[in-house]
């Protein structure tokens, strides 16, 4: 059977046509791909003494279509080497799309797990998981025995056509994988698959399952440890929002617990949200060999409008900053990469931003900053009337519609502020709060490429 897509269509089209695209948006430092859309992270890893990022992507487009894996690699998280495709939808059991996945090393080779998506209007639509492998971290081979877990293997009660996105880690001799899924009661579940080779793989568990107040689904799992506690992250969709959390549709999250690993399942101890910005979805870890644990994450959300697909700038998608992650009491604390801040230079007050960069305040009362221009503009700061770290999108001439039927220019994080810690790239903005008590990402669109930072007297904190 001959395929619609292959990985040098893909490659060729890719460099036949990423010199058209328009960069007007582009950032300097957060990751994009050169050209189509892109989403979910996959295969973060540490390879070879260098951070490879595979991630979803159509290079056709700028909208969401048949996925291929994307892949880049970098250094410093400063700049980045575009790698070729790594995988297209050209076989039967990934025909109509290679879904989100993860990576891992064994016996010096990169190994991939991911999801095979399979539309079948006669026999119903499958998801099913696959491995790939290269000897040289550039060039995959398909296992010949794909599919390796299909919807078979599940219980009754999970929806076999939402059955994705393994996240593949190795434990005491014995490979695992999380992997998203769907209870029959639309909630939210996450499988425990095993293996003892990368290549055999049983179900073993229904590693956690969710609550009706939980998200109607949940995705892109991610199990880890740090200092021997458990945690698992999700991106639930459609938890229930409160005034400052889950104000987007679709969110991140981040659970902390312990497994007994008797019976295969995770107890949780606490859900903390991950970002409180308007951009923030699917995140994914790895760990370096400094040991740190490392995440990223897709700088954007489902059911929004992009400015760059609307203005046919050939480019959709891109990621936000790598954050070390450390516990801290219920849940989790996020910091910039500490050699990443170091190499951007500091943004001045009253001057055109030029370039990426960092501002980092302590504030003892309020401060409200504004980038642009009166209405062109995007508005942050810390009101402390109310204790509030906000980003508002309000005044910006390019409008982003959402599928909330409540207002989205306004995200904000309630929290006694004593630093901040921002980064500003040429359409991005991410704020760590208290190193890293909260944090919230957004993205922006503004006319003029080199936008005045000042500050102001004008709170923002209403939408």
């Amino acid at each position: 059977m001959t395929y619609k897509f292959t990985i040098e269509k893909a490659n060729a089209f890719t460099k036949e046509n990423s010199q058209s695209v328009k960069n007007q948006f582009k950032p300097e430092i957060h990751f994009t791909a050169p050209i189509g859309w892109i989403n979910d992270p996959n295969g973060f890893i540490f390879f070879k003494g260098e951070y490879h990022l595979f991630y979803q992507h159509y290079p056709y487009g700028t909208e969401w279509g048949p996925m291929h894996w994307g892949h880049a690699k970098t250094k410093d998280f400063l700049t980045w080497e575009h790698l070729p495709i790594a995988l297209a939808p050209d076989m039967p059991y990934d025909k109509d799309g290679c879904f989100s996945g993860s990576a891992i090393v064994k016996d010096d080779k990169l190994w991939l797990m991911y999801t095979g998506n399979i539309i079948d209007a006669e026999n119903g639509n499958q998801q099913v998981q696959n491995m790939a492998y290269s000897t040289d971290g550039i060039t995959f081979k398909k296992l010949d025995k794909n599919p390796v877990a299909t919807g078979e293997i599940l219980p009754d009660t999970i929806v076999k056509s939402d059955f994705r996105d393994p996240k593949v880690f190795e434990k005491d001799g014995i490979y695992y994988a999380v992997v998203a899924a769907q209870d029959k009661k639309h909630v939210g579940s996450i499988i425990l698959l095993s293996s003892l080779n990368l290549i055999d793989w049983s179900f073993e568990s229904i590693f956690l399952e969710g609550q009706k107040n939980q998200g109607v689904m949940w995705e892109c799992p991610d199990y880890f440890e740090i200092d021997g506690t458990s945690y698992l992250v999700l991106s639930p969709m459609r938890f229930p929002r409160d005034q400052f959390h889950f104000t987007n549709i679709n969110s991140s999250v981040i659970l902390k617990g312990e497994v007994d690993w008797e019976t295969k399942t995770f107890k949780m101890d606490s859900l903390t949200e991950l970002d409180q910005g308007h951009d923030f979805y699917a995140p994914q870890t790895l760990v370096d060999e400094k040991g740190r644990r490392i995440m990223i994450a897709w700088m954007h959300t489902w059911g929004r409008t992009l400015p760059t697909h609307e203005l046919n700038h050939k480019w959709a998608g891109q990621m936000t900053m790598p954050r070390e992650l450390h516990p801290f009491e219920n849940g989790i604390k996020q910091a910039f990469l500490v050699e990443v801040v170091e190499n951007l230079p500091t943004l001045p007050l009253n001057q055109a931003v030029e370039t990426a960069g960092k501002l980092v305040t302590n504030p003892s009362s309020s401060i409200h900053y504004r980038l642009g221009e009166e209405g062109d503009a995007i508005h942050f700061g810390y009101d402390q009337e109310e204790d509030i770290v906000y980003i508002n999108r309000s005044e910006q001439a390019q409008v982003i519609k959402g599928e909330e039927e409540w207002p989205i220019d306004l995200k904000a994080s309630k929290i006694k502020a004593d630093k901040l810690t921002v980064i500003i790239d040429k359409n991005a903005i991410e704020i760590i709060v208290n190193d890293g008590q909260a944090v919230l990402s957004s993205t922006y669109y503004l006319t003029n490429s080199q936008p005045i930072l000042e500050e102001t007297k004008s709170k923002w904190v209403t939408n």
